[in-house]
């Protein structure tokens, strides 16, 4: 009887104890557990550590106010802490930490790349390098260990264009540092010529005392099957069916301002998956204009439409992830662990124009809520038909500016976030970095390198990835029109804060235009936390972004004027594009720009007046070495047979092309693209703007 009370008694004192005491001090192995295990963002981590990030930032920004000229900055690649000289090698310092703590996650890309990149650690104050080794190799070519811990997006991309992503953890005692060798810098810093090095580097601290093994090469040998297990629990799909409660009440038509599809859970438990199909005559509204909404013991945390919730935006984009996937029966799925103590409501509104068929089915299980439990939590909002400003230098600009995702107040790990865009032209819509400041911090400790750097790919390559971390289930509109749906996750690089985290992103497109804008941010917090995002109803019911021209007009402006980029364009060869050279001159600062087409393709550009008329229109070309010869006529009609625009300098030149019958709404400027001129080296075409007024009675 004794022994049986000294048992409880263990088990009971064993049951309150810290993670950390109970499962001994942090390993590799343990760090790979912790990364598979869902529910470990769930509870406030015990020990407590801080995530920070080391990058190639560009350092312009250090001593810069925020918001001026510097501030954004953006030579963003080749910058280090420091240069050191070791046995005759100059090596470049990129990471310098003390511990205890461990790397989470390493990003890298490259460009004018030799293939003879060394990167090296160097833990604990050793003077050997625990790992050293070609540096694409080491992040995403296998050498320590196979995907998807180590990994290149996209298979579609040619490989040194690749974003590279590693998420083996690399744990420390007392101190790391890692260092880059490479002949191909020729100074470090603001240098374009040579190799262009981009990297981001995540890593923990542990309070001080906690104990953390630091890693061995060994250790990926002596824990193989740790490394297997690991790897084959990111890439499986969780079995929901059998193994938890599930509340599946079947289909609803949910009509606007109708009642919601709506499940209750009561008694203390958490959610372990939401799965949800939607059916519509208009799909894409239905993604934005279905709300999810979740509370948790009658606290409202989570308001984000459907789509957006699910990482695939405004279209339907099958995908996995470890937290989401879409898959192409339509069915969505997230994976997030959400704890409550009493009741959790979840809940599908409607807020478009049309009925929607949904079907909802929640799982979850018992939780034993504890004083380190946290709430999940998401937000979203949308920076609808945003002014982009003008087109902006590299070496810095005031006509960027950092938008925020989303600010927390309270306790907490934030565990990613996604972005839903529609870009109205033919560039790059996210040259901006993210900036995350925690607790109060003056300088952001994550300053980033890029929008799509951040996402974990490169280069603004609209290539499909999916990993079980980041994934682009559309990048259609990366530098053309179109859509674009990027999603990052967060596991062990989950960022924690104890007062505040606030994520703020540059908001930094290469050309003037309007653009759709729409960040989803997820995080878990403490009760009594609070966060900037609520229910968004009015944007959320606004109609979704199909075509440029929803956006952006094609109709004349008070002195008659189309802009090139912003008309309708279809191609039938070659590429869409916008264009900038300040010294142009070019009207709002960018020319519609055709390239890689061949002759005898077609392009159309539609434009509308809003009368039935005779109009006398112009169109400001542009002539240059490179540019080509081609027709150009109205509606089917000829208006010039044949327009030669090389020259022997870059300018720009009015063609007038007479006076031309239009037709009331959409109408259409046609060129044909002919042989070029024999002295010209390619066969480009660029139009400024065409001017349409009406003609005298």
């Amino acid at each position: 009887m004794r022994y049986r009370l000294l048992l409880v008694t263990l088990l009971l004192f064993s049951a309150v104890l810290p993670a950390s005491a109970a499962r001994g001090p942090i390993t590799f192995a343990s760090l790979l557990r912790e990364m598979t295990d869902r529910a470990s963002l769930a509870e406030f981590p015990e020990p407590f550590y801080t995530v920070r990030q080391f990058s190639s930032y560009d350092r312009a920004s250090d001593k810069a106010e925020k918001g001026s000229y510097d501030w954004f900055a953006n030579w963003d690649f080749s910058q280090f802490l420091r240069t050191e000289h070791r046995d005759g090698r100059r090596e470049f310092v990129m990471f310098d930490a003390d511990g205890p703590g461990a790397v989470v996650r390493i990003w890298v890309t490259v460009a004018n790349y030799n293939d003879n990149g060394i990167l090296r650690f160097y833990l604990d104050g050793s003077e050997t390098p625990a790992i050293e080794g070609e540096v694409l190799s080491l992040i995403s070519g296998h050498a320590l260990v196979g995907p998807p811990l180590s990994t290149s997006v996209s298979p579609l991309t040619p490989y040194k264009q690749r974003g590279h992503d590693l998420y083996l953890p690399i744990p420390y005692g007392r101190h790391c540092k890692i260092t880059y060798e490479t002949p191909g810098i020729i100074e470090a810093g603001r240098r374009p010529p040579g190799e262009n090095f981009f990297y981001s580097v995540g890593y923990r601290t542990y309070v001080p005392g906690t104990k953390v093994k630091t890693f061995e090469m060994a250790d990926l040998s002596r824990n193989a099957g740790a490394v297997r297990t690991a790897q084959n629990a990111l890439l499986a799909r969780p079995e929901l069916d059998g193994r938890y409660r599930v509340s599946a009440p079947g289909s609803r038509v949910i009509a606007r301002g109708g009642d919601g599809h709506r499940i209750e859970l009561k008694g203390a438990g958490a959610v372990r998956a939401i799965r949800v199909r939607l059916s519509a005559g208009d799909p894409a509204q239905a993604l934005r204009s279905t709300i999810l909404k979740i509370s948790f013991d009658d606290n409202p945390t989570v308001w984000a439409p459907v789509g957006d919730f699910f990482g695939t935006g405004n279209r339907l984009s099958p995908y996995r992830s470890f937290y989401t996937t879409v898959e192409r029966d339509s069915v969505l799925t997230c994976y997030w662990v959400m704890p409550y103590r009493e009741t959790c409501t979840v809940e599908l509104e409607n807020l478009g124009g049309e009925p929607v068929v949904s079907s909802l089915a929640v799982y979850s299980s018992p939780w034993r809520w504890s004083d380190r439990s946290m709430y999940f939590g998401a937000g979203w909002t949308e920076y609808h038909g945003k002014y982009t400003g003008p087109h902006k230098s590299i070496n810095g600009t005031s006509d960027a500016e950092d938008i925020n995702f989303v600010t927390l107040t309270g306790k907490g790990i934030y565990v990613g976030d996604a972005v839903t865009v529609f870009n109205t032209v033919g560039d790059w819509w996210g040259e901006g970095d993210e900036k995350v400041y925690i607790d109060g911090e003056d300088f952001p400790s994550h300053f980033g390198t890029g929008t799509e750097d951040y996402y974990g790919y490169a280069w603004c390559l609209p290539n499909f990835f999916d990993h079980p971390f980041i994934a682009q289930p559309d990048g259609t509109g990366a530098y053309q029109v179109g859509h674009v749906a990027n999603l990052r996750y967060r596991g062990l690089d989950g960022i924690t804060f104890e007062r505040s985290l606030v994520f703020d992103m540059e908001f930094w497109h290469q050309s003037a235009t309007r653009i759709n804008y729409a960040p989803t941010a997820y995080w878990y917090m403490l009760p009594g936390g609070a966060a900037n995002r609520g229910a968004e109803a009015a944007l959320a019911a606004l109609p979704v972004a199909k075509r440029k021209n929803d956006l952006v007009s094609n109709r004349p402006d008070g002195y008659g004027r189309i802009e090139g980029e912003f008309m309708r364009a279809t191609v039938t060869g070659g590429m869409e594009r916008t264009q900038c050279i300040p010294e142009i001159g070019w009207s709002n600062g960018v020319q519609f720009l055709w390239r890689e087409a061949q002759t005898g393709d077609r392009l159309r550009l539609g434009f509308v007046v809003d009368e039935e008329g005779d109009y006398r229109m112009q169109g400001n070309f542009t002539i240059a070495p490179d540019y080509g010869r081609f027709s150009v006529g109205i509606n089917g009609r000829e208006l010039l047979p044949v327009l030669d625009t090389y020259g022997p300098e870059l300018a720009t030149r009015t063609v007038d092309l007479g006076v031309v019958r239009l037709q009331r709404g959409e109408n259409e400027l046609e060129i044909r693209l002919l042989p070029k001129n024999e002295r010209a080296v390619n066969a480009l075409v660029g139009l400024d703007y065409l001017t349409v007024t009406r003609a005298a009675e």
